[in-house]
């Protein structure tokens, strides 16, 4: 595992169920030895298998450590605190979470939103000089807003990338101001909802770390830190430099449109929000720039709902209570940025850079040959299942070819794979072997079942091979064992010996799927071979008995041990020669 990646895998919590590859939008996820991976080259961030894994086995980086020792290393740390903040925190007023973060040690908090409200601003100015020229205007405008959607983009969208407004993050925006106003030795930490934003923290020197609205939870749990333990904050105790305009829209959706809005009506430009990753997937699906008749901004944000409902959230309140604290903090801000704000802007261009994964494109015959190693040989045999976590059984074989897929994860194959192996240990094996179901009809049986019933058996079972749907009671005497079996709260085990003509039988019944389907294996132990065995496993049994004593008792014993063992080994040896000459 990789547990420098924001997300990773604890192996030993990872059980096989394949949801997270399921949950993926780019299937960043490599299954080996039953454990799924994830492969950070690949992975965008978005969170969803950290959100849907069951077995809470996909972790977030915890960087809290990193947090606590940048407060003792800089004697200026302020906290850019997420707009979704609001949401998170409702039990906190503004100034009572000022106050809680300063009693961390940080020297100030500051509102990320007004970072959104530098990109507002000058995402106004930007769409306007692009679009002025309405002879050779672009056409489709892709938010920058949003480090999953931007990874996504470049790394799956290639195509769409030129389009990505050449601006900032929020975040970037925001330490860029603050290291550009309180000085570049200042020490700054991101706190919100966002994993993605671990990746800025990644490739942006300037953001010191990351951390998630989770990890602050757990901070303020660790020092004692309650709102209802600061009732009346101090006055000073407010964001610095100033509280931020309509940016604090941002994490809803629609948020930085209508932010956006207030610095320029976008006159002639058609604006567009959508949020989820994999409902950005469906409407970038087949999208042109040339077919577009006007100007058109879209906003994405990876996460359903916005910034609100992010993967580092820990509130359980609903989306729409989520929403609505956010839209009433909101309306008590300033429509925009003060004059001073802007002109203290710093650069605010430079999307996040993004590491390109190598793809191979495998050949039609690579992927039938993948297909037929797991039992696909026709497209009538792809079922398309998704049970192992891909779309289609073609994705599948193209994930096994880039070595991210184990055949194992085929539910079908494995189920005719286990089939066949049973089926084959049932007719390979010398004893009598029937399965049959609660109503007593046999479901298979061996040919050596067959003969040890008699020849009408066998005459049957050369008719139909392993006999199933044939009456277990009218074949066998001993068919009252399974009814045992098979009873509710029956015994798991039942082990008889049985005459059956001039035979005699050694009947096991055990329970295969409780009160449903059992199993039988039936020895004759009147034939010879047989009684040899016995009489060599007896002899173990023997063995085994007296060891387990001499262990206890070895004082008592003394020599009488090592002279009963060798007499017994003796024994067994002399039947496995005699049976070695009989091959």
């Amino acid at each position: 595992m990789n547990y420098l990646s924001p997300i990773y895998t604890e192996l030993t919590e990872c059980q096989d169920c394949y949801k997270c590859i399921r949950q993926c939008p780019v299937k960043a996820i490599r299954v080996e030895n039953g454990h799924a991976t994830i492969l950070s080259q690949m992975c965008i961030l978005c969170g969803n298998c950290v959100i849907h894994c069951p077995a809470n086995a996909k972790h977030i980086r915890d960087d809290l450590g990193k947090a606590k020792q940048l407060l003792t290393l800089k004697e200026k740390v302020i906290v850019s605190i997420a707009p979704s903040f609001f949401a998170e925190f409702s039990d906190f007023t503004p100034k009572q979470f000022v106050a809680a973060l300063r009693k961390l040690g940080f020297w100030g908090v500051s509102e990320t939103a007004l970072g959104a409200d530098l990109v507002s601003s000058e995402l106004a100015k930007y769409l306007s000089d692009k679009t002025k020229d309405t002879a050779n205007q672009q056409k489709l405008f892709i938010s920058s807003a949003c480090p999953a959607v931007v990874e996504y983009i470049k790394q799956y969208k290639k195509d769409l990338a030129p389009y990505i407004t050449d601006l900032a993050s929020p975040l970037l925006a925001h330490v860029r101001y603050l290291k550009k106003l309180y000085g570049e030795d200042i020490g700054v930490v991101f706190i919100g909802p966002c994993i993605a934003k671990k990746r800025e923290s990644d490739v942006w020197n300037t953001i010191d770390t990351v951390l998630t609205f989770s990890d602050l939870r757990r901070w303020f749990e660790s020092e004692g830190i309650r709102s209802d333990a600061l009732v009346s904050p101090k006055k000073n105790e407010t964001f610095i430099p100033e509280r931020s305009a309509k940016g604090t829209l941002y994490p809803v959706d629609g948020g930085m449109i209508a932010a956006t809005k207030k610095y320029n009506n976008l006159k002639g430009i058609r604006t567009m929000c959508i949020s989820g990753i994999h409902e950005i997937q469906d409407a970038l699906a087949g999208l042109n720039p040339e077919q577009l008749k006007t100007p058109l901004f879209m906003e994405l944000l990876s996460c359903s709902g916005g910034c609100v409902n992010g993967p580092g959230t820990y509130s359980v309140d609903s989306l729409a209570m989520k929403r609505l604290r956010v839209l009433d903090y909101a309306d008590s801000a300033k429509a925009t940025i003060s004059d001073d704000v802007v002109e203290d802007s710093p650069v605010l261009s430079g999307t996040l850079p993004v590491e390109i994964a190598e793809k191979v494109l495998h050949s039609e015959e690579e992927i039938r040959s993948a297909l037929r190693s797991v039992g696909k040989f026709t497209p009538a045999d792809e079922l398309n299942c998704s049970s192992c976590g891909y779309d289609s059984c073609r994705h599948f074989a193209t994930a096994m070819l880039d070595n991210r897929a184990e055949k194992t994860m085929c539910v079908s194959y494995m189920r005719k794979l286990a089939q066949k192996q049973a089926n084959s240990l049932i007719k390979s094996i010398p004893s009598g072997v029937v399965i049959a179901d609660r109503n007593l009809n046999i479901v298979e049986c061996n040919l050596n079942f067959a003969k040890m019933m008699g020849s009408e058996a066998v005459e049957l079972f050369e008719a139909k091979p392993g006999l199933e749907g044939a009456s277990l009671e009218k074949i066998a005497d001993f068919s009252r064992f399974f009814s045992d079996v098979l009873e509710i709260n029956g015994p798991d085990v039942i082990e008889r010996e049985v005459r059956f003509g001039k035979k005699i039988f050694h009947v096991s019944v055990f329970s295969i799927e409780k009160e449903s389907i059992a199993g039988g294996v039936i020895e004759d132990i009147t034939a010879p071979q047989v009684q040899k065995h016995r009489i060599v496993s007896q002899a173990r049994k023997v063995i085994d008995k007296n060891l387990s004593v001499v262990q206890k008792i070895a004082y008592l014993l003394g020599e009488n041990a090592a002279e009963t063992e060798s007499i017994l080994n003796s024994i067994i040896q002399s039947f496995s020669e005699d049976e070695e000459d009989e091959d």
